[in-house]
């Protein structure tokens, strides 16, 4: 290849290679909590941490810790009666 190719398939590739960073790191360290909801979560090396999360982004180190995502929202109960 001649050099004046090698420079914008360089450029090209430094974009891509950023961009794909970019959304690596965002898809593996940025969770979601849900309007109803709560999290925790789950570390490798202390077990749960005993911070509760709302709803919003939260962040978590990747393969050391996982959210944890309950439904804490209240459900109507039916009772028939005879």
């Amino acid at each position: 290849m001649s050099a004046s190719i090698r420079k914008p398939l360089a450029a090209t590739g430094g974009i891509f290679s950023a961009l794909l960073s970019a959304y690596l790191g965002y898809k593996y360290t940025v969770f979601s909590v849900d309007a109803g909801h709560r999290a925790i979560k789950f570390n490798k090396l202390k077990g749960i941490l005993p911070t509760v999360y709302k709803e919003g982004w939260h962040l978590m180190i990747p393969w050391f810790e996982r959210p944890i995502i309950y439904d804490v929202r209240t459900h109507p109960q039916i009772f028939k009666s005879q």
